[in-house]
């Protein structure tokens, strides 16, 4: 049986990689999808997509020609090598190369934003928003419990430990897929923190939760919420966080909130959430 190389050299890499790629060592494949799969270094998930989707907050994407070689070759389990700027994945008869320094590296960090209350108010994203039944729409809202917790959420000052605390273990690993709808939420909270306040409340509070809970979720939402507390998100939030203050043309808000409304089955629909109720605790409380 012949052995094929074949080495991957373009594409594009979120600039979290660095900060978990940086040791010479072994993985493994950890799981494989229709139009992508991720592989496991050292605990920490890298996501392999195609160009032309948003890039994850720890992914890779390649051109798709490339991608769909892999996924017809690759099974869970396969081995990972690691070695300076090179991963290589072996399967029964190919080895891949993928030449990380030869990527175009993307900025993937969240920016601090400055906070204005009528800003946000006329925002063409935030009025977008406001017209979506986002609690309808999503997997968060499953009993009268969530909604209570929503509106206590809307309704408190920041820095309400007891009430923080309360949310994360209520909403953290509730629900079903690869990341569950309670983590999407929570992760939308996070992104507003992080972009408009100085204050870490929310993610002092997950951090702490997340170091003793982390099995009570998945591996990929583990992955994610790892990479936004070091502040990191993938493309399309990142896009949608950054315009959210500024003033922006209905057609170009209507696209940003569309990217968000169209990722994962209801992940999307269940971070859009997140945001929006932070966005209106913070406008709620000037």
């Amino acid at each position: 049986m012949s052995f094929n190389f074949l080495e991957i050299g373009y594409g594009v890499k979120s600039n979290f990689l660095p900060h978990i790629l940086c040791k010479k060592t072994l993985g493994k494949v950890h799981s494989v999808f229709q139009s992508s799969f991720n592989i496991v270094i050292q605990n920490n998930l890298v996501h392999f997509g195609s160009l032309g989707i948003p890039l994850s907050a720890f992914g890779i994407n390649i051109p798709k020609s490339d991608l769909e070689l892999l996924l017809n070759t690759i099974q869970p389990g396969n081995s990972i090598q690691l070695n300076d700027t090179i991963i290589k994945i072996d399967t029964m008869n190919h080895r891949f190369i993928i030449k990380l320094d030869m990527l175009t590296e993307v900025d993937l960090r969240l920016n601090r934003l400055k906070y204005n209350v009528e800003n946000i108010k006329n925002s063409e994203i935030v009025k977008l928003m406001n017209e979506i039944d986002l609690i309808r729409d999503s997997g968060v809202v499953q009993s009268s419990k969530e909604t209570s917790l929503i509106n206590e959420i809307i309704h408190a000052r920041p820095g309400n430990k007891r009430l923080s605390k309360a949310c994360i273990e209520h909403f953290f690993g509730r629900g079903i897929g690869l990341t569950p709808s309670g983590d999407d939420f929570i992760s939308g909270l996070i992104m507003v923190e992080t972009s408009f306040s100085s204050h870490s409340y929310w993610q002092d509070e997950l951090r702490e939760f997340l170091s003793s809970h982390a099995n009570s979720t998945t591996d990929v939402s583990c992955n994610y919420f790892y990479s936004l507390l070091n502040g990191y998100v993938s493309e399309n939030f990142k896009d949608l966080l950054s315009n959210l203050a500024e003033s922006v043309e209905k057609a170009k808000a209507k696209r940003l909130v569309n990217n968000i409304l169209s990722y994962g089955h209801t992940s999307g629909i269940d971070t859009l959430l997140g945001i929006q109720v932070a966005l209106k605790q913070l406008t709620h409380c000037v």
